[in-house]
């Protein structure tokens, strides 16, 4: 299913992991020069600069190709839908490159493959705006196809998230469509979707077949928890229903069921941050410290205590001196929870360093070099009493 070999993927995962043992004291250079040689990557991933400067690069030669494609058909592309297939034309040769450049460059995040990749479905996509002139159902629909096809191939985490709202997107256009009954129920619908997606996430990346999805599946949990609050936060519910459906609230006036949603505002970032404690989440306990923010903005937003500036002034000062603190409470760790930069305190045994240079550095029964010693051939059946070994 995935573009990229599975053995070296897994052998990259591997030598992240040493490097990392190393840089803790875990294991020696020797030794992490034994795992690099027994596990190959021969992926060709440049630095961040040098990523950045080839996805323009290709994008800039895929956008002068495409122009001049255009004008070399000019003649032949008089209406919407001659350019639209030429669009279709131009996004089946990015893939077809995409997939040539990995096989053959061994391309793995070099910008190169990125560019190549949303270029693809960039221009497969609009392909189908040009012509039709799609409802946003059709459109969401097919955003959500390609990218989900393109995330089960390429595992590309920014195409994942895209895939995820895409399909909750598409769930919302469907569902305030369906009757006045619909709209009322669609904040408790997406809230149950995204539940749901969270849960499947984590379920599913505890099995060993979704290992190299890891980041695509972190992602998308981190995005159906945001739209589990968002679909309840009181702002997004109020703000949302008077501009779609057309309520005509009045300054003041709230909106049915609003005590059930400032309690949902102010009480699942909380439940976030309690769960994250218990469990040793670091989702829950990020997506938790963002979402407090969002707490103070709706209150913020319809209960005015103070001037803004004052508000946010003592915000600041707060937040700082509660950072410092429990910097200053973390810096010796404390019930599993500490200020040094967080390595996975299983390390040693998921990787098992020592057995798997073992299993993989040395041939089966092959002796230890510079050792003369000779085994075998000796008749002593115990302590050796009878003097023959």
């Amino acid at each position: 299913m995935l573009a990229y070999n599975s053995q070296t993927l897994d052998n990259l995962e591997i030598k992240e992991a040493a490097e990392k043992a190393l840089r803790k004291d875990c294991i020696s250079a020797a030794t992490y020069k034994a795992i690099e040689t027994a596990h190959p990557v021969n992926f060709y991933t440049p630095n961040p600069i040098i990523k950045v400067g080839l996805f323009i690069l290709t994008t800039i030669i895929v956008s002068f190709s495409l122009g001049l494609l255009t004008l070399m058909l000019l003649e032949a592309i008089k209406n919407e839908s001659g350019f639209a297939g030429l669009c279709i034309f131009a996004g089946l040769a990015c893939y077809g490159a995409l997939e040539l450049f990995i096989r053959e460059k061994k391309l793995f995040r070099a910008g190169v493959d990125d560019a190549l990749l949303w270029s693809a479905l960039g221009l497969i996509c609009s392909s189908a705006f040009i012509t039709n002139h799609p409802s946003v159902e059709t459109v969401l629909g097919l955003v959500f196809i390609t990218t989900f096809v393109a995330t089960l191939r390429f595992a590309d985490m920014v195409v994942a998230s895209v895939c995820y709202l895409a399909f909750l997107g598409l769930i919302f256009n469907i569902a305030v469509k369906l009757g006045p009954a619909a709209k009322i129920i669609t904040p408790f619908l997406i809230m149950g979707i995204s539940l749901a997606v969270y849960i499947a996430a984590k379920k599913i990346a505890a099995y060993h077949f979704s290992r190299h999805y890891h980041h695509c599946l972190t992602a998308i949990s981190v995005l159906s928890l945001l739209t589990l609050y968002l679909a309840g936060n009181y702002f997004v519910v109020r703000e949302l229903s008077d501009a779609m459906f057309d309520l005509q609230l009045k300054e003041g006036e709230s909106i049915p069921g609003a005590l059930f949603f400032w309690i949902y505002t102010v009480v699942i970032p909380v439940v976030y941050l309690y769960l994250g404690i218990r469990h040793k989440n670091a989702v829950l306990l990020r997506t938790g410290m963002i979402l407090l923010a969002a707490i103070v903005f709706t209150i913020r937003y319809y209960h005015s205590v103070m001037p803004l500036e004052t508000a946010m002034t003592l915000g600041g000062l707060v937040l700082t001196v509660a950072a410092w603190a429990l910097i200053r409470y973390l810096k010796e760790p404390k019930h599993g929870f500490t200020y040094e930069e967080s390595e996975d305190p299983s390390l040693a045994d998921k990787l098992r360093l020592e057995s798997l240079i073992i299993a993989q550095t040395y041939t089966p029964g092959a002796q230890p070099a510079g050792n003369d010693m000779q085994y075998g051939g000796g008749s002593g059946g115990g302590g050796g009493a009878s003097g023959d070994y």
